[in-house]
């Protein structure tokens, strides 16, 4: 158990570190860093379509039947390859769907403000405030999907970072109580 506890925040801790440097590339190279996201996306796409299509080449002929592995793979690399050739396309939606991640986390980051108010520390409401900013950036990117400019970017980077920071807030309070 005392293992599993370790493993998870490490785990906690460094998706707390990718939330941060994402922020921080939101705010210091915007445009770089929201076409980066979509290209290696259908980069790894197109790899991932290609590999069920060579699965589907190399099974026996009853695997072939039962599988959907050729039609997959040929879905996933069309769509990873559209990424590739039309990444802006993709760009004017990504807002909603960071902005849908960073809604979700804020509300999780929330539920943890209360969860502290209920291991009686005193100064819960600090994790509460930085789960309610989050929420709040990740609504605006929700309702304002197509606003991906570079002001939204940064936006969204602060939300990262503060999720980020809030996250490493949490862990460190969660781990000294459990201590």
């Amino acid at each position: 158990m005392k293992n599993f506890i370790k493993q998870t925040k490490i785990s906690f801790i460094l998706m707390a570190i990718l939330y941060i440097i994402f922020g921080l590339l939101f705010i210091v190279r915007p445009d770089f860093t929201n076409k980066a996201i979509i290209i290696v996306l259908g980069a790894i796409l197109s790899i991932y379509g290609i590999s069920k299509i060579l699965t589907y080449v190399k099974s026996d002929d009853v695997e072939k039947v039962q599988s959907f592995h050729l039609s997959t793979g040929v879905i996933i690399l069309l769509i990873g390859i559209y990424l590739l050739i039309k990444p802006r396309v993709i760009v004017s939606i990504l807002g909603a769907i960071l902005g849908f991640f960073l809604f979700l986390h804020g509300a999780l980051n929330f539920q943890h403000a209360f969860n502290l108010k209920n291991m009686d520390y005193e100064k819960w409401w600090i994790s509460g405030i930085f789960g309610v900013i989050a929420i709040c950036f990740g609504f605006y990117g929700i309702i304002n999907p197509t606003s991906i400019s570079p002001a939204f970017s940064i936006i969204i980077g602060l939300g990262m970072i503060i999720s980020g920071l809030s996250d490493i807030f949490m862990i460190y309070k969660l781990s000294s109580y459990i201590k």
